[in-house]
C-alpha cells in the first residue's frame, strides 16, 4: 500500500534532513523545499496530503504561504502543521488563526511528529487509511469496522481507549512505542508526565487479553511494544 505525500518547507538543512529521515523510515513519500518560491513550484507539480511549514523562510513567513494554501480550491482542503522554533502562545494562535492545522515547536521527539501527522491525515483523508480491516497477532484478532475483539474465539470486551491502544501496537509489531507517541496518537494530546492514564489502561487491556496480555511488553525508561511473533 502507498503511504501518504508529504511537503517539507523547511531552510534548516539539518532539520529537514533529519524529518526527511524519520518520515521516509516510516515509507511516507516526501517532497522537500527550503523557501517559498521553491514549495509553491514543488506544490503546482506535486499534491501532497500534508504539509509541514517552517515559519521563518529565506523569502518571507510561512504564515503567508499558509493562508494562500488555504484561499485557493485546489489546496484549501490540505492538512498544514507549522514545524518552528516560536513557541509563544501568541505564535501558535495566530498560526492556527492563519488556517494551520496543528503547530509543533523545535526541538521535537520523533515520535510527537509521527503521531501528529498520522492523527491529521486520519481526520481529513480517510480515505487513505490501512485498508486493512482486520488485525491479527498472537491470537489475538482485531476487526476494526465492527469494532471487536477476540482472543481464541472469546469476545474481549474493550474500553474505546483499550481498543485504540490495542490497534496502534498490532498496527506496529515489535516497533517501541514511546508515552508520547501513545498519548498524541490515542488521546490526541501531549503527554503529561504526571498522567498515569497511558499505564493504566494498558494494565487493564493485559488483564482483559488474559495470558496473551503478556505479548504487551514494558521497556522501562521508554514506553512500550507488542512483541513479535
Amino acid at each position: 500500500m502507498s503511504r501518504a505525500k508529504i511537503l517539507i518547507i523547511e531552510d534548516d538543512a539539518a532539520t529537514q534532513r533529519l524529518v526527511v529521515k524519520i518520515l521516509e523510515k516510516e515509507g511516507y513519500r516526501i517532497l522537500a523545499a527550503d523557501s517559498l518560491w521553491k514549495a509553491k513550484n514543488n506544490l503546482a507539480r506535486f499534491m501532497p496530503d500534508l504539509i509541514l511549514l517552517d515559519r521563518r523562510l529565506p523569502d518571507g513567513d510561512g504564515l503567508d504561504f499558509c493562508r494562500e494554501v488555504k484561499s485557493e480550491e485546489r489546496t484549501k482542503g490540505l492538512p498544514v502543521i507549522f514545524l518552528t522554533s516560536k513557541d509563544s502562545v501568541m505564535d501558535k494562535v495566530v498560526g492556527l488563526k492563519m488556517g494551520g492545522d496543528d503547530y509543533l515547536t523545535k526541538p521535537f521527539q520523533a515520535e510527537e511528529l509521527l503521531a501528529r501527522i498520522e492523527a491529521l491525515l486520519r481526520r481529513t483523508k480517510p480515505e487513505s487509511a490501512s485498508q486493512v480491516k482486520v488485525l491479527q497477532a498472537h491470537g489475538i484478532t482485531l476487526d476494526l469496522d465492527r469494532h471487536q475483539c477476540s482472543e481464541s474465539r472469546r469476545i474481549v470486551d474493550l474500553w474505546p481507549k483499550e481498543f485504540e491502544l490495542l490497534q496502534v501496537f498490532m498496527e506496529k509489531p515489535g516497533r517501541l512505542l514511546s508515552k508520547e507517541f501513545l498519548s498524541e496518537r490515542v488521546w490526541g494530546h501531549e503527554f503529561f508526565p504526571t498522567s498515569r492514564a497511558i499505564e493504566i489502561s494498558i494494565q487493564r487491556l493485559r488483564k482483559k487479553l488474559g495470558p496473551k496480555g503478556d505479548c504487551i511488553e514494558t521497556v522501562k525508561g521508554y514506553g512500550f511494544k507488542l512483541q513479535e511473533e
